[in-house]
C-alpha cells in the first residue's frame, strides 16, 4: 500500500463506528481511489475499511476498566505505528475515544511532524467538561479539530487549533418518524398493550456496563411494576454481543419470572422503534441520551461504576450537569442519577413522578426539543468528508480541488 493515497483511522466505541462508517461511504463516492484501514467496528468494515482490530475487543468505559485493556492497546499501538511507517497514510483520522487517541497522537508526533503526517480529531475530547489540561497535548499534535457541538469551535480556536464546527450526526443519522413503527405496530409485536404505559430502558452497550447496571436496573423494574401494575419495562439489548450476558444475569439475580407480559428483553435493531414509542426513557449516561432527546422522548439519565472511577471523575470534572440534555440546555431538563443517587428508589419516584403528571411529559417534550437546536443544522457526512479530502489534496470524483467550506448552519452557543 505505500505509494498509494490512503487514510488511516481510529475508532474506538460502537456509536463513532456508526457515524464513520457514513463518512466512508461519501469518501469512497468522492475519492475511489482512496485506501481506508486502522482499527474500527463491522460498520466501517462494511463501509470498505481494513480494520486491523476490531474495537469489541477493547471497547470500555471508566478509568479502572480501560485500566484492564492497557496491555492490549499498547500492542495495538505498537502494530499501528509500524504499519504507518510501512503504508505512510496521507493523513491521520482520530475518532473520539480520548483517552487513547490522545497519547496515540502523541507518539505519532513523536516520528512525524505536523507537515509531514497531518492529524484531523473527529469528535473531540471533551476538554471543557473533564481534565482540560488535555488540550495543550491537543494543540502540539493536532492538526484539524472536527467538533460536533458549535460551543466547541471557539474553544479550539481561542487555543490556536484549526477547529470547525461540522453538524451533529444526531440531527441527521437518526431514522425519519415516518420509517419507525407506529406505537401499536410495535405493541403487537412484541406482546404490548398500546394503551398501558412503556418504560423503555437502555443500560448501555458495554459489558461493563451491562454489569454494573442491570442489577439496579431490574430492581427498580420489579418496584415499579409492584407499584404500579399497569406499567410495561422493555429493556433494549445495545448488540448482539449483550445477548447472553444480560439474560445470564437476569437468570442469576433472581429476575426471570418478571420476564413475560410486563417486561420485554427486546433484540439490536429496535432501539430507535422503542425509543419513540416509549412514555419515558431509562438511559445509560452517554449517546444514548442525545438520540431520545432528538426523539423528543422524555428520560431519566443514570450511570454507575466502580468507586475508584467515579471518584476520579468526580474529582477531575469541569461541569454541574453531565448529562447531555442538560449540558446542552444549561439546565436540569431531566433528572440525573448517578452513584449514590443511581438506586432503584430513585427510579421508582421519578417514573412514578412522570407517570401522575402528563403535563410534565409534555413539558420536558418541549424543552427537548429546544435542546436539538442547540446543535445546528449541519450535515455532518458531508462536512467531515470536504475537510479530510481538502487535507489530503484529493479532488472529488477528478472534479476541481475540494473547498473547504462547510454546509451548515449554526444556531445558538450551548451553555455549559
Amino acid at each position: 500500500m505505500s505509494g498509494e493515497r490512503n487514510l488511516f483511522v481510529f475508532v474506538g466505541d460502537l456509536s463513532a463506528d456508526k457515524h464513520v462508517s457514513k463518512v466512508l461511504s461519501k469518501l469512497k463516492e468522492d475519492a475511489p481511489d482512496l485506501s481506508v484501514w486502522g482499527v474500527g467496528g463491522s460498520e466501517m468494515e462494511a463501509a470498505g475499511a481494513e480494520i486491523l482490530y476490531n474495537l469489541q475487543t477493547f471497547s470500555t468505559f471508566g478509568i479502572v476498566e480501560v485500566i484492564r485493556v492497557l496491555p492490549l492497546l499498547q500492542k495495538i499501538k505498537k502494530h499501528i505505528l509500524a504499519e504507518i511507517a510501512k503504508r505512510r497514510p496521507q493523513a491521520i483520522l482520530l475518532v473520539d475515544f480520548g483517552g487513547f487517541n490522545i497519547h496515540l497522537a502523541q507518539t505519532i508526533r513523536k516520528h512525524y511532524s505536523k507537515e509531514q503526517l497531518p492529524i484531523i480529531y473527529f469528535i473531540s475530547p471533551q476538554v471543557w467538561a473533564s481534565r482540560p489540561w488535555r488540550i495543550n497535548a491537543l494543540k502540539a499534535t493536532i492538526n484539524k479539530m472536527l467538533v460536533i457541538f458549535p460551543f466547541e469551535e471557539k474553544i479550539y480556536r481561542d487555543q490556536g487549533i484549526e477547529s470547525y464546527f461540522v453538524g451533529n450526526p444526531y440531527t441527521t443519522n437518526l431514522p425519519k418518524a415516518t420509517d419507525l413503527e407506529t406505537r401499536e405496530a410495535f405493541a403487537a409485536k412484541h406482546g404490548l398493550d398500546p394503551n398501558r404505559p412503556i418504560i423503555g430502558i437502555f443500560p448501555g452497550s458495554r459489558k461493563q456496563e451491562i454489569r454494573d447496571h442491570i442489577p439496579v436496573v431490574l430492581q427498580a423494574v420489579a418496584w415499579v411494576l409492584q407499584e404500579r401494575p399497569e406499567v410495561q419495562c422493555v429493556i433494549s439489548k445495545a448488540n448482539a454481543t449483550l445477548d447472553d450476558l444480560i439474560e445470564k444475569l437476569v437468570d442469576k439475580l433472581g429476575y426471570r419470572h418478571l420476564v413475560g407480559d410486563r417486561l420485554k428483553l427486546i433484540s439490536p435493531g429496535e432501539n430507535y422503534n422503542l425509543m419513540t414509542n416509549c412514555d419515558l426513557a431509562w438511559a445509560k449516561s452517554g449517546s444514548t441520551t442525545l438520540e431520545a432527546a432528538m426523539l423528543g422522548t422524555p428520560m431519566l439519565i443514570f450511570y454507575r461504576s466502580n468507586w475508584i472511577s467515579a471518584i476520579l471523575i468526580f474529582f477531575f470534572k469541569q461541569i454541574k450537569r453531565v448529562g447531555w440534555p442538560n449540558i446542552l440546555a444549561g439546565e436540569g431538563v431531566v433528572p440525573e442519577l448517578f452513584q449514590l443517587d443511581c438506586r432503584a428508589e430513585q427510579f421508582v419516584r421519578y417514573t412514578c413522578d412522570w407517570l401522575d403528571v402528563p403535563a410534565f411529559r409534555e413539558q420536558t417534550t418541549k424543552r427537548l426539543q429546544s435542546v436539538k437546536a442547540q446543535l445546528g443544522r449541519g450535515e455532518f457526512v458531508s462536512n467531515v468528508s470536504k475537510q479530510i479530502l481538502a487535507t489530503l489534496g484529493i479532488t472529488a470524483k477528478g472534479n476541481e480541488k475540494v473547498s473547504q467550506k462547510l454546509d451548515y448552519s449554526p444556531v445558538t452557543k450551548a451553555s455549559t
